[in-house]
């Protein structure tokens, strides 16, 4: 080891270029750790305003006085939201439930050539006390009777979403409506 060291000495002292080489991987390796370092620098500075700005709103919000009433404001609207929900004891009583009352509408709306798919009631994540009720509703488009089936479906006082709205220029124009009820278990 002391042999091969002494020899890259020697050479060392014999080779200019070898030595101006050496300085200058020496001089990359330098500045390359001096760029990682400012980047790192850069990057701490950047993590401590975030956190500063995010702290301050913090204390901001941690001084505002209203968040007893803005809680009661929000159980207000929540009790407000979950009343417009369907009830139903079981998920299979959630399906007909929302099956009859959508075939009633279909049927007074006088939609011709109707086909309803009613599909499997399925609990939605995070909350097992919510389900969700999928329905596609086919027919012929004829305007009155679509409008008069959409204005009921809009006047219902329980929530139905409005999934998909197809309406196809075929003779007859048909239409295809995917509607989504929300049931909260008894």
């Amino acid at each position: 080891m002391s042999q091969v060291l002494s020899q890259l000495l020697t050479e060392l002292r014999k080779n200019t270029r070898l030595r101006i080489g050496l300085w200058f991987i020496i001089a990359i390796i330098m500045t390359y750790s001096i760029l990682v370092l400012n980047d790192y620098h850069v990057q701490l500075k950047r993590d401590y305003h975030t956190a500063l700005t995010r702290l301050n709103k913090l204390q901001g919000l941690a001084k505002q006085t209203l968040w007893p009433e803005r809680a009661v404001q929000v159980q207000d609207l929540r009790t407000q939201l979950e009343a417009r929900l369907w009830q139903a004891n079981t998920k299979g009583l959630a399906q007909a439930i929302f099956q009859s009352w959508l075939q009633e509408e279909v049927f007074f709306a006088q939609i011709k050539q109707s086909r309803l798919q009613v599909e499997t009631a399925i609990e939605v994540p995070k909350n097992p006390n919510l389900w969700y009720v999928s329905a596609e509703v086919k027919g012929i488009f004829v305007q009155k009777r679509f409008y008069s089936l959409l204005l009921e479906i809009a006047k219902s006082p329980r929530t139905i979403v409005t999934e998909r709205l197809d309406i196809r220029q075929s003779s007859p124009p048909r239409f295809t409506l995917i509607l989504k009820a929300y049931f909260k278990r008894n």
